[in-house]
């Protein structure tokens, strides 16, 4: 579902105005987590580590009011009731990725099933998949480099008025679990303040198994 805000009735118009004309208006940061428990959980229940932490990550989003706003094209804001999540995936038997949409659910166990249950059905889709048609922002990227423990990204940027939509990178775990993830977000939306809050909501969801929370 998505709302749509006039920018002059929107909480945050005097930075929308702001930051709307910034060359770049994105910030991003990289955070050490520490993924040891989710790792462990997912070796002990044959479940794939990759859909523990995108789990963790898409709740982490879906629980931060600023991650959900959007721009639409006339300068507006929209704001989505819930967030997706776009991954390039490689396909077994493929030497090239293919992009999918997962949906939320905040059920753990539903949403790791959901999401080996598309892959497995995804068949040979394009380089893109899902992404090419996109037509609604209501997505954060989370793209995963597994062999690079890296400190710092920086990203491309499609239009002046910043991303689309959050992106997010998945660095190489080391021997004692930390685990890079960096974030880019719309400077105009999203606060140092709520960064915090993200890093420390998934630090929590990384390390909670218990379905009842």
């Amino acid at each position: 579902m998505k709302e749509i805000i006039p920018l002059e009735s929107f909480h945050r118009k005097e930075s929308v105005k702001f930051f709307k004309d910034f060359v770049n208006p994105n910030v991003s940061v990289t955070c050490m987590v520490d993924a040891s428990e989710c790792y462990r959980h997912a070796k002990a229940s044959g479940e794939k580590f990759f859909y523990n932490y995108l789990y963790a990550i898409l709740r982490a989003v879906n629980e931060i009011k600023e991650l959900h706003y959007r721009f639409t094209s006339v300068g507006d804001i929209a704001y989505y009731a819930r967030i997706d999540v776009l991954s390039p995936i490689r396909l077994t038997g493929h030497d090239s990725f293919t992009t999918l949409r997962f949906p939320y659910t905040s059920d753990r166990k539903e949403f790791i099933e959901s999401v080996g249950r598309i892959i497995e059905n995804a068949g040979n889709l394009s380089s893109f998949g899902e992404e090419e048609g996109l037509e609604e922002y209501d997505v954060v990227l989370v793209s995963a480099i597994p062999d690079l423990p890296f400190t710092s990204i920086s990203y491309t940027q499609k239009h002046r008025h910043g991303n689309d939509f959050p992106l997010i990178n998945v660095g190489k775990m080391e021997a004692d679990g930390k685990m890079p993830i960096a974030i880019c977000v719309n400077h105009a939306f999203v606060d140092g303040q709520h960064l915090s809050h993200f890093y420390n909501l998934l630090q929590k969801y990384l390390n909670t198994y218990d379905l009842r929370i």
